[in-house]
């Protein structure tokens, strides 16, 4: 650089020949040798990395591929063994074929089965080959299930899948056998098509490649979107009411087996409320069935509203809901609760141009001073509600009061 300054600052680089005067090249392709050289290294370099790119792709695609399969598994066998639960603990067996007959009816699903906790198989159906039914196997036999849950295993493109059936307490192993879809196979073919384009279309097809990448992604994305949906649904139904979203029995004597055991551990105290409505039925015969529901869910909607979080609000069916209160430091929170819940429903509510009014009565039953089990809470709240009835409806009423020579 020093020496081009100086022969700028002398102005003679144009009369003498010296090669140190010359002014320098602004461009490395001035050389045609250069330029081809540079243009086939570029070449090279693009193929290269299209190449690296496709493969790259490939590798990407079979992870996803497998994730999908793992995540599309996971939830399919999560909502089953939800699904199953209450039927194993009923050991409605017919019920529980019919369930597993229903899930392999997506033709990915291979094969289900479930086996309780000794491994002895309960129900176990199979697809022999693709286009047929499912069908039960009556083989009696034995599984052995893995040390943990959940397992993957993976044979070819099929994948196996096997967890723990029992929200609160273990009730057996759920195995569910998943093959690969019409879209993975789709998948399969387009990569090697991919392979092969790479070898002639460079920049061009990397382009292709992240694009397609994108699609597919947007595909599983889509497909779990679609399964997570049918899992809520699954769960939905298992759990809750389907007018008022409450949740069913089933939820609440799950959630009241857990209240029960931490207030025998920590010496707390819970209310078993059973509330019947009064005045339903009118309201049913006078106006329709459409005003009932519509009401039921405004009366579901004021409990939730009027209880604390910590609370349960369930519905059993017709017009009988319960309310699980649990740690309370004195009966009198219940009563305000209570107090507070008859007025809210007691109140008016607006259908169309009618005005709907009904009222409950609540019988109350506590832990431990009047039951120490779910089963038994139940009855005796159930007896307290008959008996505010008898006594003038819309009111609450403790077990205790059952036993009142003059209420008797």
């Amino acid at each position: 650089m020093r020496r081009w300054n100086h022969c700028r600052s002398r102005n003679s680089w144009p009369k003498v020949k010296n090669p140190e005067c010359r002014p320098p090249r602004r461009s490395g392709f001035d050389s045609p040798q250069l330029f081809y050289t540079g243009l086939l290294s570029t070449g090279v370099v693009i193929v290269l990395f299209t190449l690296l790119g496709a493969f790259w792709f490939e590798r990407q695609s079979h992870v996803l591929r497998r994730e999908g399969q793992q995540r599309a598994a996971s939830l399919l066998a999560e909502g089953l063994a939800h699904a199953v639960e209450n039927d194993l603990i009923t050991r409605d067996f017919a019920a529980l074929e019919a369930r597993l007959i229903q899930t392999t009816s997506d033709e990915q699903v291979v094969s289900v089965l479930l086996a309780d906790n000794q491994g002895q198989l309960l129900s176990h159906v199979r697809r022999r080959s693709a286009g047929e039914p499912a069908e039960p196997q009556f083989r009696p036999m034995s599984v052995s299930p893995p040390p943990r849950t959940p397992l993957f295993e993976l044979e070819g493109e099929q994948l196996r899948l096997w967890i723990r059936v029992g929200s609160v307490m273990p009730m057996g192993w759920l195995r569910i056998e998943l093959k690969a879809t019409q879209s993975d196979a789709a998948l399969r073919q387009l990569q090697h098509q991919l392979l092969m384009l790479s070898l002639v279309s460079g920049l061009v097809l990397i382009t292709v490649l992240v694009l397609v990448l994108r699609k597919t992604h947007d595909l599983f994305q889509q497909r779990e979107a679609g399964l997570l949906k049918t899992q809520q649904v699954l769960e939905r139904v298992a759990y809750h009411d389907g007018l008022t979203r409450l949740p069913n029995r089933h939820l609440l004597m799950d959630r009241l087996r857990q209240s029960l055991a931490s207030a025998q551990r920590h010496g707390h105290r819970l209310a078993l409320c059973f509330i019947d409505l009064d005045g339903f039925k009118p309201v049913n015969d006078q106006h329709g069935h459409e005003a009932g529901d519509h009401l039921l869910i405004e009366i579901a909607r004021l409990l939730s509203n009027g209880v604390r979080q910590v609370d349960t609000v369930a519905r059993l069916g017709g017009d009988e809901f319960v309310l699980l209160l649990p740690d309370f430091d004195h009966v009198t929170q219940i009563e305000e609760i209570l107090d507070r819940l008859l007025q809210a429903v007691s109140q008016p509510v607006a259908y169309g141009s009618e005005r709907l009014q009904v009222g409950m009565s609540i019988g109350i039953a506590l832990y431990p001073d009047h039951a120490d089990s779910g089963e038994k809470l139940i009855e005796r709240a159930d007896q307290a509600m008959y008996l505010a009835k008898r006594s003038g409806k819309n009111r609450w009423m403790f077990h205790e009061d059952c036993a009142s020579p003059a209420l008797s």
